[in-house]
């Protein structure tokens, strides 16, 4: 898997999210992490129904290859929402731009290294998110440890399933990009 730059996708998260409107009014802090919460419980959801992406590992000369799967294609929304949208990995990359989002809203430094990993094959899907969710909200770190902690740790669980995270945010970033204000949601 290809190492994620966070910090550079955060600002780009972090843009994207005020243009939508999730930043009027400037909700706290801990409204978007309750936020990120709902995503990791949308992905606990998505598991529990079966419900990963119909995306090849190799996305080479088919849909997905990367000459025609972006968000210039008008067929890119219909195919994503059809074979992407609602999925285990995308309910992921939910989470993690919700995170970037977040700190690109507080200038946090996401360059931090994560020492120790609480997401393990050993766990069952559940219990990786809620090892997460704990960590997220675990006022002994800084909220700068928390958020590179959860995005470590969401990293490290995609590995697990042979998820290539870095992909999924970026076409989801894609895809909210063409978005209503708020995405057609109160908040």
């Amino acid at each position: 898997m290809s190492e994620i730059n966070w910090n550079e996708l955060k600002d780009k998260a972090h843009s994207n999210a005020v243009k939508h409107g999730f930043w009027e009014g400037r909700p706290s802090d801990k409204h978007f992490l309750c936020l990120v919460i709902s995503e990791l419980m949308e992905a606990v959801n998505a598991h529990r129904r079966n419900k990963f992406a119909r995306v090849p590992a190799n996305r080479k000369e088919t849909i997905f290859d990367d000459r025609t799967f972006h968000h210039e294609n008008k067929y890119f929304r219909e195919n994503f929402e059809e074979y992407v949208k609602d999925t285990v990995e995308d309910e992921l990359a939910d989470a993690a731009i919700r995170l970037l989002d977040l700190a690109g809203a507080n200038n946090l430094n996401l360059n931090r290294f994560c020492l120790q990993h609480v997401v393990t094959p050993k766990k069952s899907f559940t219990e990786n998110i809620y090892a997460i969710v704990k960590d997220l909200v675990n006022y002994k770190y800084s909220q700068e440890e928390q958020i590179n902690y959860a995005l470590h740790q969401i990293r490290r669980l995609s590995e697990i399933l042979k998820i290539n995270l870095l992909w999924h945010i970026e076409q989801k970033m894609y895809y909210n990009e063409g978005r209503e204000n708020k995405h057609g949601k109160e908040y």
